[in-house]
């Protein structure tokens, strides 16, 4: 259905396998204090189903997604993927951190570790490096110190309690624009959970499905900042993907945000076009999870083809307990939304793909 997954996620298994991808001092305290006692962080919510495929666990043993040559294997041919792109889960680990130098350190280390260990097995494995948000500067200068090297495809940013267009990231994307990388978005697992990460509106949800309905908000308020804030009139060039915050919401927040800007354009002057362009040209979304109505047909009928097919590309989230597979999903997608997957993808990394 489509040669690029654009949300697969790998794991290292356990977070001592990323230590000897530190610099000692630092592999010394984070081995010793902040991550032994439990082997892998936690977060507030966990995922009843324990939040990966029993199916998917590898021969090899460990969690699934932890065994690269498997992962090749169970979905790469499978389902006849050209590119996957690797979105580490261990290095939004550093979320809830407060040391700005700590969370670079993991950044790296991920890094690292992914690319040595998958995408030097396989080089249909592309990394979403992880860059760190805590300190912009830092952030960018990973940006600059991968760019180079043809594994990496876009640049992952946890995100804070700080709007995207909130020029504490401008570094980032100044960064991120010099090099041709896109940012891209993911759901932490922290969000709502501890001081300095994202909100949601209302209050701490009781439970995990709760939780997990409520991330389209996150995604919602990042674009509208990006978008209101100025992001892509200073950062022309700069490109953006959603993954796993859900698109349906996508067209109705745009209408909103193009009719505010009609009203109150005095207040955003450096705003020059509506606000629904400026989407439409930099930003695209996963298709992972897909809402499903009763009628199947009425989620494209709200999103409308021609949007659908200029802002999806296609995801799998694999191996995750709710993942879409390409085929059985596909059957519920229109033919003129999967005929543009492959394009948006790869007008979405340009001239990383080459």
């Amino acid at each position: 259905m489509a040669k690029f997954d654009c949300d697969v996620h790998p794991y290292a298994g356990e977070m001592s396998a990323l230590l000897p991808y530190m610099p000692t001092a630092w592999a010394r305290q984070l081995g010793e204090v902040a991550l032994s006692r439990s082997g892998r962080p936690t977060n507030r919510y966990q995922n009843p189903s324990g939040g990966l495929r029993a199916d998917a666990v590898p021969p090899s043993g460990g969690i699934p997604g932890s065994d690269a040559a498997y992962a090749a294997r169970d979905l790469l041919d499978r389902f006849d993927v050209e590119v996957a792109n690797l979105i580490p889960m261990e290095g939004c680990a550093m979320t809830g951190w407060t040391d700005p130098d700590a969370c670079a350190v993991l950044a790296s280390a991920v890094n690292d570790y992914m690319l040595e260990h998958w995408v030097g097995l396989d080089d249909r494995f592309k990394l979403s490096a992880v860059i760190s948000t805590h300190d912009a500067h830092a952030g960018a200068a990973e940006i600059r110190r991968l760019a180079g090297n043809p594994g990496v495809i876009g640049a992952l940013l946890p995100l804070l309690d700080k709007p995207m267009g909130d020029r504490h990231h401008h570094p980032i994307y100044e960064a991120a624009q010099e090099c041709g990388m896109p940012i891209v978005l993911h759901p932490t697992g922290a969000e709502g959970t501890f001081t300095g990460v994202p909100a949601l509106a209302g209050g701490i949800p009781r439970t995990y499905p709760a939780w997990h309905a409520l991330l389209p908000q996150i995604g919602q308020s990042h674009l509208v900042s990006l978008a209101f804030d100025g992001v892509f009139e200073r950062f022309p060039r700069l490109r953006v993907l959603f993954t796993e915050f859900g698109f349906s919401w996508v067209v109705t927040t745009m209408w909103r945000m193009d009719k505010e800007w009609q009203n109150f354009r005095y207040e955003v002057p450096w705003i020059k076009r509506p606000p629904s362009e400026y989407v439409l040209e930099s930003v695209r979304f996963a298709t992972q999870p897909m809402d499903e109505p009763a009628k199947r047909d009425d989620l494209w009928k709200l999103m409308g083809l021609n949007e659908a097919a200029s802002m999806l590309v296609f995801s799998s989230d694999y191996p995750h307990y709710d993942n879409d597979d390409p085929i059985t999903v596909g059957k519920h997608i229109p033919d003129a939304v999967k005929a543009a997957f492959d394009d948006n993808a790869a007008a979405l990394f340009g001239g990383r793909l080459r």
